[in-house]
């Protein structure tokens, strides 16, 4: 149901009577067969629907289908953005595993969700006790069910998937005594004590244990807070990768308490993972060739081999540190050796073309080369400038003073 004010949603009779006999006294019949319902009175018959009483309990995916996973409880978040005090039992399948409703009972929610992407709630009397289930993580929660939809134990309600914030395909399903909200348990007993052996009908399960304490990894630069807040300081920033330990269960309205190194402190859980982060390498300087052929060499020495002759504006790149000698590793051209550094420019401009000179009072900077161009700056005597291309009918491209544009060669010097 979509949308406010005076829209009315049109079902069969039979349909309407359904919700708690609404359909026969809060509307009357539109055309035969069909009952017009105010979206108001339809949202309460939906809240008062009251599933059946019942005992029967079914498991939620077939025996031999699923492996049981993550456990209720205390945990360490298996990927970031997870609970560390999960509420309920994965149960790990394939993806696309159809899900069963665990008794009779009423669809309370169906749809969109943070945390497992979608879910399902199911209200049930079972034994006399109310109860939800809870169903999360498939792709599509409204494909087989809506809300308001009276459902059998059994019934074919959705397809595992591993929507929201999930490492792969499982069912999460959760129990609530009392109703959804109320308080969870481990849906592992109670459904033992219902006659439906989970643990029994997987195909492996992994040890049931809580760790002692779980360790984290801050996955960007992260403030280290004295509290739960971003109102309250920093104690230190910590750097990328930073190793945070802290105990199982221990997040607090998405902060997590940790220890870094001899500092405790508060960080923000969504910016922590298990695993650290591929941190790029940083990028190798690149340098040029300034003079006519630079001879790259097998050893930092002149009286090394040659292993290639290297041309005027040729790009080296560092392999490591200048030595103190002036030497360093590089690679050009897919050969590997050692040039002296007094050889080469950092940019391609200045290996190729030497620097200029002004050599009248004001020389005008253009956006093109023509006296009629647009003025980019006002060049004084003696101004350096660095060309940025060959000259060409008497035009030179050339970078000066923190701007680019060309100048008249003619009004250039190679000395200052």
């Amino acid at each position: 149901m979509h949308g406010a004010g005076t829209r009315r949603v049109t079902f069969t009779v039979a349909a309407a009577l359904a919700f708690a006999g609404v359909g026969a006294t809060a509307a009357g019949a539109a055309t035969p067969g069909t009952a017009t319902i105010e979206p108001a009175v339809l949202a309460a018959a939906l809240e008062a629907a009251t599933p059946t009483n019942t005992t029967k309990v079914v498991t939620p995916l077939k025996s031999g289908k699923y492996r049981l996973s993550s456990y209720y409880g205390p945990r360490c978040m298996p990927t970031v953005d997870a609970s560390d005090w999960h509420l309920g039992q994965d149960l790990a399948a394939a993806d696309g595993t159809p899900i069963y409703a665990v008794a009779n009972g009423v669809v309370r929610k169906a749809g969109a969700v943070s945390g497992f992407g979608q879910w399902i709630v199911i209200d049930h009397v079972i034994a006399g006790k109310k109860v939800s289930t809870v169903y999360g993580h498939m792709w599509n929660a409204t494909k087989y069910v809506k809300a308001g939809q009276t459902v059998k134990a059994g019934q074919h309600i959705a397809d595992v998937g591993s929507n929201g914030v999930a490492t792969g395909p499982h069912l999460h399903l959760e129990v609530w005594p009392g109703g959804y909200g109320v308080s969870s348990t481990d849906p592992l007993p109670y459904m033992k004590a219902h006659g439906v052996n989970l643990t029994a009908g997987a195909t492996s399960a992994i040890k049931r244990t809580v760790p002692s304490s779980c360790t984290y990894y801050a996955r960007t630069r992260l403030n280290l807070r004295v509290g739960a807040s971003t109102g309250t300081p920093s104690e230190v920033v910590l750097p990328v990768n930073a190793t945070l330990t802290t105990k199982p269960g221990s997040k607090s309205n998405g902060w997590l308490p940790v220890k870094y190194g001899t500092r405790s402190g508060w960080v923000d859980s969504s910016y922590v993972g298990p695993s650290k982060v591929a941190v790029p390498a940083p990028s190798k300087p690149v340098r040029y060739v300034a003079v006519t052929t630079l001879n790259l060499r097998a050893s930092a020495s002149t009286s090394s081999k040659v292993v290639a002759k290297l041309k005027r504006g040729a790009a080296v790149t560092y392999q490591g540190s200048v030595s103190k000698s002036g030497w360093v590793k590089v690679t050009s051209g897919g050969h590997t050796g050692y040039v002296a550094t007094e050889y080469l420019k950092a940019t391609k401009a200045q290996a190729l073309y030497a620097l200029k000179y002004v050599n009248v009072t004001t020389l005008n900077l253009r956006a093109s080369a023509s006296t009629s161009s647009k003025v980019v700056a006002k060049l004084k005597k003696n101004t350096a400038v660095q060309p940025q291309a060959a000259a060409s009918k008497g035009w030179q491209k050339v970078s000066a003073s923190g701007h680019t544009g060309y100048v008249a060669t003619e009004y250039l010097r190679t000395t200052k």
